[in-house]
């Protein structure tokens, strides 16, 4: 430390004193410059003032010089030098570009100072606009203060010497009266630093170095309180980061990646260790994604690309800029979000609605044609009337409750509608849903048995009438003459299982996956002969996800097996 003091103050000395030379020096020049070019300018407007156009230019010329002891050249209007006193005039070139001369076609008067092309040395030049056109220049050879330069060296060698020598006294003994205090302030600052004990004031012999002690006390305390807080954000950011379901993916000015969550990783089938810092591209080449990245950028405002998931989902990207501050150049933002749900759902409902209308078609054509063969006027029988109205009638039954139908699942989709939960006995809903089809059953020649236990559960009844009854009736409906239908409801360590058996014609497996679809139907004309909606199974799936049971088919040589599984109550 003490040869630094030492260096560094004899460093800036030295600097200082050159320094001041040099500034000096200039200064004088330009002050010596300055004068010398003014007098020229008085000694030209004098010269200028004697000059006689019609006289021979040379000759006047010399003698100009010769009186004021100065270099005189006349010079034409386009530049070319008539005479010089120095000089042989037809040997110089032209004059028009000289500083001094555009500056006196400008001002009337000019100066400069600069080397002379003819005489190959420095001077000083004031030219004047003559009267009726062209110039008249003086000129006198000029060095500057810099041609004295060396006759000052000596003093200025004295005076360095003697500033470095009490210089270097005063820096050692400066040196040697704060260098230990301050080196004991550094070995604190490593402690402090390294997390060790806070630094004693007391120690130090100067206010200063207390100051600055009692100072890095403080910057500590409040360093390891920030550190401590800065770590805690920084783990419950990152843990709200990798819990989250959506991509997450922060970009700098220049698309490199500064922040990667795990549902990005897996999206884009990547490593955040490989990708952070690294273009956008190492992690996804979705060209899609990229143009939005860069339209965002370009641009401003938002883009929403699509993104390929895994599995074959649907993802929807929103990309749009992040500017922390005023400062900063700010980067961009991409958050992928999981749609394959909602485009589920739409295209859903957009088939459920395609598929509704064309199940309400079919009855009211036939309703409509019914009628307008009524309203014709025909002479029709009165049989064939009664046969007509009793086809209207069972056409508007099946048509109010293809809209029943229609109405609830579309209810029990969107979650519009909400039946009050009671505690009732499921075992008593499946008698009354097989008392309800009984006539049903004698009516098309099945058998209809029951084996029916008691659970007791909380649920809508409404609801699970539903349930039951739709998966009695479709048993029936879908047996043939003969044929026979077993319910039974098993209630095993709290749970329960709802059998419905048929012996109707076993179900092709290619049709198995679908058969709880909306309006899906097997054999289209039987159901609309039987009356079925196709929508009974659909609304059973509904029912049963609601109150969180499980619906199974199964499929053997003598029929179809529906069951529907209810857990434990809680």
């Amino acid at each position: 430390m003490r040869k630094t003091i030492l260096h560094h103050m004899l460093v800036v000395l030295a600097a200082g004193l050159f320094l001041f030379c040099i500034l000096t020096a200039l200064i004088v020049n330009f002050r010596i410059s300055r004068r010398t070019q003014d007098d020229l300018a008085v000694v030209a407007s004098a010269m200028a003032m004697a000059y006689d156009r019609s006289a021979d230019a040379q000759k006047q010329a010399d003698e100009l010089a010769a009186a004021g002891g100065v270099r005189v050249t006349v010079i034409s209007e386009d530049g070319t030098v008539l005479a010089d006193s120095e000089a042989d005039a037809a040997q110089m070139e032209n004059h028009a570009q000289r500083e001094e001369i555009l500056r006196a076609a400008a001002e009337g008067v000019g100066t400069a100072v600069r080397s002379s092309g003819t005489l190959g040395e420095q001077q000083a030049y004031a030219a004047v606009r003559l009267d009726g056109g062209g110039y008249l220049r003086v000129g006198v050879a000029y060095g500057g203060v810099f041609t004295d330069a060396l006759s000052l060296m000596p003093a200025f060698l004295v005076a360095l010497a003697a500033s470095l020598f009490v210089a270097t006294v005063a820096a050692n003994r400066f040196a040697r009266s704060i260098a230990a205090p301050i080196q004991e302030l550094s070995k604190g600052f490593a402690e402090v630093r390294a997390g060790g004990a806070f630094l004693e004031t007391a120690d130090y012999p100067y206010d200063e170095l207390r100051v600055m002690a009692e100072s890095a006390n403080e910057m500590a305390g409040e360093l390891r309180r920030n550190v401590t807080r800065v770590s805690r954000e920084k783990a419950r950011i990152d843990t709200i980061l990798e819990n989250m379901d959506e991509g997450f993916v922060l970009l700098d000015d220049a698309q490199n990646i500064l922040l990667i969550n795990g549902a990005a990783c897996r999206i884009f089938g990547c490593s955040a260790d490989a990708v952070r810092r690294k273009n956008l591209v190492y992690a996804t080449r979705n060209v899609a994604l990229l143009d939005a990245v860069g339209e965002v950028q370009k641009n401003g405002g938002r883009q929403h690309p699509t993104v390929p998931m895994p599995n074959g989902r649907i993802g929807r990207a929103t990309v749009s800029t992040v500017r922390p501050s005023e400062e900063d150049e700010g980067g961009m933002l991409i958050l992928i979000a999981d749609v394959t749900e909602q485009r589920m759902a739409v295209k859903s409902r957009q088939r459920f609605f395609e598929a509704a209308s064309h199940e309400l078609k079919t009855p009211i054509t036939s309703i409509s044609g019914f009628s307008e063969l009524l309203c014709s006027g025909l002479d029709l029988p009165e049989e064939q009337r009664r046969d007509i109205a009793e086809c209207i009638r069972k056409e508007s039954a099946r048509m109010t409750s293809l809209i029943g139908d229609i109405i609830m699942i579309s209810r029990l989709e969107s979650g519009d509608i909400t039946f009050p939960a009671e505690t009732l006995d499921l075992g008593d809903i499946v008698r009354e849903c097989c008392d309800a089809v009984g006539a049903l059953a004698e009516q098309n020649g099945v058998t209809l048995t029951s084996e029916i236990g008691s659970f007791v559960m909380s649920a809508s009844r409404s609801e699970m009438s539903q349930l039951a009854g739709n998966l009695i009736q479709n048993a029936v409906r879908y047996n043939h003459e003969g044929g026979r239908v077993e319910v039974t409801l098993r209630v095993e360590h709290g749970e329960a299982d709802l059998v419905v058996f048929n012996t109707g014609e076993p179900i092709p497996e290619k049709y198995r996956e679908r058969v709880f679809e909306r309006f899906f139907r097997i054999d289209k004309g039987r159901s609309k002969a039987v009356g079925g909606t196709g929508l009974g199974l659909a609304i059973v799936k509904h029912v049963a996800a609601g109150v969180g049971a499980t619906v199974r088919l199964d499929v053997s040589a003598d029929g179809n097996t529906f069951s529907v599984h209810f857990p434990r109550q809680q």
